[in-house]
């Protein structure tokens, strides 16, 4: 009698292998998708904190915190500020007051026993965002011959809006300085001077290090804060960011890394005034600048309308098109309308 052996061919061996391969080619971009699901809830859990910790601020002392305390003396032309931004005066309201308690507002946000404190953080919890994976904790600030080279400071994948234009809201004219988050001589937000309404008025979007890695969430401080000294709060671009470009998910063009960003497909999300958050996507409409007036910012780089008085230019004097709002609707797409807290444009479906 013959004895039949148990087990497989190398045919059906290598037919079960086969199997086995298409299964799991057919299951990992599920969970990916899956994970990465969970890491854009984790994001936007963080964005919602931020809108939590911006009301109670709000109710505590009748404005939104300032993007920057600035400190600004117009003669002599200097700034005095501490430099801390909006993300050290939101600490105590996102459960963070054992830090907040610690900083000194009197000296510079880089200086003495600020610095002390910030260098010895590992982190925040609660702002960065799972999928910004290219963005590390703590990174430094400055060059290490600089006074104020801080081997360590917290991280952010968040910056808070500071208007439509090529800007940091940091000029009296309230036309100007339009966005969410001012700095001094501008006058801080407050729920009725966003007159277009806080559903509609972007307050804080998210940043990615992929396009750039910069990003500190407690502020920057170039200069010494000694009376006397020039720039001692700088850097806005740190914490800030405004709406000349639009969103991006990849690298852009040289110069032009002042702008929201995400790892997530298609766009990016983002606080709104009222606390609620939105995905909009990177197609937003999003109008590019006409008058090529300025090397710095080119509709070649992606560039919308600029705060210029001539023809075709957003200002409020000469030429420009602000007081003119059937001209100024040509010049602002949505998403520069949603960073303006009172341009009066309709801002429809985004």
């Amino acid at each position: 009698m013959v004895m039949k052996r148990k087990g497989f061919t190398l045919i059906e061996l290598l037919v079960v292998i086969a199997i086995i391969a298409i299964l799991v080619a057919l299951l990992l971009p599920a969970v990916q998708q899956a994970r990465e699901a969970a890491r854009r809830s984790s994001c936007k859990n963080n964005l919602k904190q931020f809108g939590l910790a911006l009301h109670n601020y709000h109710d505590t002392h009748k404005v939104f915190p300032p993007g920057q305390i600035r400190g600004y003396v117009s003669n002599p032309n200097r700034e005095f500020g501490n430099g801390f931004s909006w993300g050290a005066m939101i600490l105590p309201f996102m459960e963070q007051g054992a830090i907040y308690d610690q900083l000194n507002p009197t000296i510079g946000v880089f200086e003495g026993s600020n610095k002390t404190l910030i260098q010895s953080l590992s982190s925040i919890e609660g702002v960065i965002c799972p999928s910004d994976s290219d963005r590390s904790k703590t990174r430094p600030v400055h060059g290490s011959s600089n006074t104020n080279y801080m081997s360590s400071v917290p991280s952010t994948s968040y910056v808070g809006s500071s208007g439509a234009f090529n800007n940091w809201s940091d000029n009296s004219n309230p036309r100007l300085s339009g966005g969410f988050f001012t700095i001094d001589p501008a006058k801080p937000s407050t729920i009725a001077s966003i007159k277009d309404g806080t559903t509609n008025t972007i307050a804080i979007g998210e940043f990615a290090a992929s396009v750039w890695d910069g990003g500190s969430f407690l502020g920057v401080q170039h200069s010494t804060r000694t009376l006397g000294e020039d720039d001692a709060a700088c850097c806005q671009d740190w914490f800030l960011s405004y709406a000349l470009y639009p969103i991006t998910n990849s690298n852009p063009p040289s110069s032009a890394s002042i702008r929201f960003s995400s790892e997530h497909d298609g766009g990016a999300q983002f606080l709104m005034a009222d606390g609620s958050v939105r995905f909009i996507s990177e197609n937003v409409d999003h109008i590019l600048e006409t008058t090529g007036l300025d090397t710095n910012h080119t509709a070649a780089r992606g560039a919308g309308c600029l705060w210029r008085s001539e023809v075709g230019g957003c200002s409020d004097g000469g030429s420009g098109a602000f007081r003119d709002k059937a001209a100024l609707a040509n010049l602002m797409g949505i998403w520069q309308r949603l960073h303006h807290k009172s341009d009066g444009l309709v801002i429809g479906e985004f």
